[in-house]
């Protein structure tokens, strides 16, 4: 019987560190962003770069970009404008830093849609 406490509780245990390595929030999607120094169409080009900053396979994950505006074709399977809201890597799974350039007069103020998938791997 004292076997199968320590068995559970072993299990128990494990399965709470398992699950402790795979909690992402917004907070752990970093977006930074710099201009670049070129210019398209008289607008200065601004590079974003979004990082994950958790140990989880995160999918779906959307910026929240209404009213996002650029002169310069971004690749739609970086990032796909869907109305108010802007698809990150086709919403496939964020493995690696994710970066797209756009051209407008100012850097606009992506922010991180709380509602994606989170998966333990």
């Amino acid at each position: 019987m004292a076997t199968l406490v320590k068995t559970l509780t072993l299990v128990f245990v494990m399965l709470l560190v398992g699950q402790g390595n795979c909690q992402c929030s917004p907070q752990d999607i970093e977006i930074v962003q710099s201009q670049t120094g070129a210019t398209v169409q008289q607008k200065p080009e601004w590079k974003v770069t979004i990082n994950k900053k958790c140990n989880c396979t995160i999918e779906n994950v959307n910026l929240v970009c209404p009213g996002f505006q650029t002169v310069e074709t971004i690749d739609p399977s970086v990032l796909q404008i869907q109305g108010d809201k802007c698809l990150l890597n086709g919403g496939q799974a964020i493995t690696q830093a994710i970066s797209f350039s756009y051209a407008w007069d100012n850097s606009y103020p992506f922010k991180v849609d709380p509602n994606f998938t989170i998966a333990c791997s």
